[in-house]
């Protein structure tokens, strides 16, 4: 429980789970005046979003293309738990159901919903931490986390140090058993814990982005489609059309299959980057030549494996308070991220937000 009058809470992790637990706790500093805080957000990367990423043509910036989470799919019954979320995602228009039909795609339960975020996906992000009012800290790459004088002294690689009386980490479980300092004495001395967190696992994945001109000519047979018989390739799509934008420069984003990416995960986007354009053009010879072009690689792309039982979040230490969430602890998709947002915030002790009170 935090005791302070006006905590400081660092939140590592810009992506779905840190941001909404960043919109959460502002919202209940908000009703409560006498639990006010001090709220800082530290990612690793240059921008927001997480695997939710979304990146632009060096050309022209209304060409974009996701190169994470493609399109988000709601099943009936969290419709239900998480229709705060939805409602105001939607009548904020940050996402829109999915009008495209996207070949291959494998069945779901009846009543199953499917949205896109039409100015990307890294929006969803973008906007609950807009809700916070905090404004994320790039390129803050944690290494060590040490507990003094019943505070967290947090240090990165490029040299900043900064205590804090609470800290969420809601980076892929890997880093987090990467972390120096106490962090990796708390694991030291739970080796059941460790065990735990050491059996979580992430397939691994490229995803290229090729950046169009107005007006350039596809000639694809399909909007989207999963790809069965490719040896590189599981998905294609035209993105802007994926997102309900066909107004916009087109832009096609290819996600490479899992079995690839685990071949090939230690390779460096330098010496990925050809064997992909090879492989682009072996299996899509029809494609023109793209304005520019953008590989991401992905080594923790979707969570295969969850940490056991799946309990949203995990409690490395209750004073002072050091949480652990993300979709490593519930499921890869935007319901695990809000599951494990409430977790953290309910075992923060402070009640979770309810989106658009």
């Amino acid at each position: 429980m935090l005791s302070t009058k006006m905590p400081k809470i660092l939140i590592a992790g810009s992506g779905i789970t840190g941001s909404l637990v960043a919109a959460s706790l502002l919202q209940q500093a908000k009703e409560n005046v006498s639990n006010q805080l001090q709220l800082s957000i530290w990612e690793k990367a240059k921008g927001t979003g997480g695997r939710m990423s979304t990146s632009r043509s060096p050309h022209n910036s209304s060409c974009v293309a996701d190169l994470g989470a493609q399109y988000i799919t709601c099943k009936p019954h969290y419709a239900k738990e998480h229709s705060k979320e939805y409602e105001e995602l939607l009548s904020k228009g940050v996402l829109e159901p999915l009008k495209i039909n996207i070949s291959n795609c494998h069945e779901h339960e009846a009543g199953t919903k499917h949205y896109v975020a039409p100015n990307g996906m890294s929006a969803i992000a973008k906007y609950f931490i807009s809700q916070s009012g905090c404004q994320p800290e790039f390129e803050h790459h944690i290494s060590t986390i040490t507990k003094q004088d019943n505070k967290w002294s947090v240090s990165t690689l490029q040299g900043k140090v900064e205590l804090f009386d609470a800290v969420v980490l809601t980076i892929p479980v890997p880093q987090v058993l990467q972390l120096k300092g106490t962090v990796a004495e708390i694991l030291e001395n739970n080796k059941e814990m460790k065990t735990k967190l050491s059996a979580v696992e992430y397939s691994s994945r490229y995803a290229v982005g090729l950046y169009y001109d107005q007006g350039a000519e596809l000639s694809l047979p399909f909007k989207a489609s999963y790809l069965k018989d490719d040896p590189v390739f599981r998905y294609i799509a035209v993105d802007n059309l994926r997102r309900n934008r066909p107004e916009l420069p087109p832009s096609v984003v290819f996600h490479t299959s899992v079995p690839f990416g685990l071949e090939h995960v230690e390779l460096n986007i330098a010496e990925a980057e050809p064997i992909l354009k090879e492989a682009i053009q072996r299996s899509f010879p029809g494609l023109p030549e793209p304005k520019a072009f953008k590989c991401q690689k992905w080594r923790y792309s979707q969570v295969t494996k969850s940490y056991e039982d799946q309990p949203g979040a995990l409690e490395l230490s209750r004073e002072p308070p050091l949480l652990v969430g993300g979709d490593g602890f519930t499921h890869s998709n935007l319901d695990g991220c809000i599951s494990s947002a409430r977790k953290v915030c309910l075992v923060l002790l402070i009640a979770p937000r309810r989106v658009g009170s």
